[in-house]
């Protein structure tokens, strides 16, 4: 009778344990949601980051880490949840530097992690057809040019079946992210078209670029390469005076 007492004892202070014991550890598997209150917004709108956290861990901070589109800097945000795990925070959109695109929001916390997106459309420039001071600028010499491969200027006649390039420098001199068309049309004496392709990309501000364009010529005679710069295929303004080289094929 004694020994089934003190086994009935034993096993009341196991189960009481659990609820008695200060160094008694649990753990719980957290959660984290993150959403903006729209899904595009537009230069110089302001984007409100919220969501909740759940448990709310004492002394730690929602690290959030924002991703902007063809912009190398990612940017940095620490914020305290609430009490009851609610968190928000809004920032500007007001950077000239990034353009049209989409931004990823990754926010981590106590081990979980989420993220969310929104589409996002850039300042874009004040452009004029044929400006005196176009938008993206050719440098003053040897432009547009006829090089080799390797970039080499071509100062002899052109051989057929020789592969050759039509280059051009370009720059942004505005203050804002501008995307481009750089366009070369090849004709002959007759005018006939015997080669239209196209680059498109975008320049940061004050960035430089010398896009190329390649050809290999399939008979001899004297041909025109016309080289234009736009907006995009799709917008045929001009971001820059149209120029042309003279090449010779032997």
């Amino acid at each position: 009778m004694k020994t089934l007492v003190f086994f009935t004892f034993i096993i009341s202070i196991l189960l009481l344990c659990p609820f008695i014991s200060p160094h008694y550890v649990y753990s719980v598997q957290e959660s984290l949601t993150i959403s903006t209150d729209k899904t595009s917004y537009n230069y110089g709108d302001s984007y409100t980051i919220s969501g909740q956290v759940n448990p709310v861990v004492p002394n730690q901070r929602i690290s959030v880490e924002i991703l902007h589109p063809s912009y190398p800097h990612p940017e940095l945000v620490s914020l305290e949840p609430n009490a009851d795990g609610n968190y928000l925070q809004t920032l500007p959109l007001r950077l000239k530097a990034i353009p049209s695109g989409n931004f990823s929001i990754i926010a981590s916390y106590a081990g979980a992690r989420n993220q969310t997106t929104f589409s996002y459309v850039g300042p874009g420039c004040n452009t004029q057809i044929f400006s005196s001071e176009p938008i993206i600028r050719g440098m003053p010499a040897n432009n547009p040019r006829i090089v080799d491969p390797s970039g080499n200027a071509i100062v002899d006649a052109v051989k057929v079946g020789q592969q050759i390039q039509i280059t051009a420098d370009l720059a942004n001199g505005q203050d804002c992210v501008m995307p481009f068309a750089y366009i070369v049309q090849i004709q002959d004496s007759n005018g006939v078209t015997q080669s239209l392709s196209w680059i498109t990309g975008t320049l940061d501000i004050n960035q430089s670029l010398t896009p190329g364009q390649s050809w290999i010529p399939t008979a001899p005679g004297t041909y025109t390469a016309q080289i234009f710069t736009w907006d995009s295929l799709d917008n045929p303004n001009s971001l820059a005076l149209p120029m042309s080289a003279t090449i010779s094929v032997q």
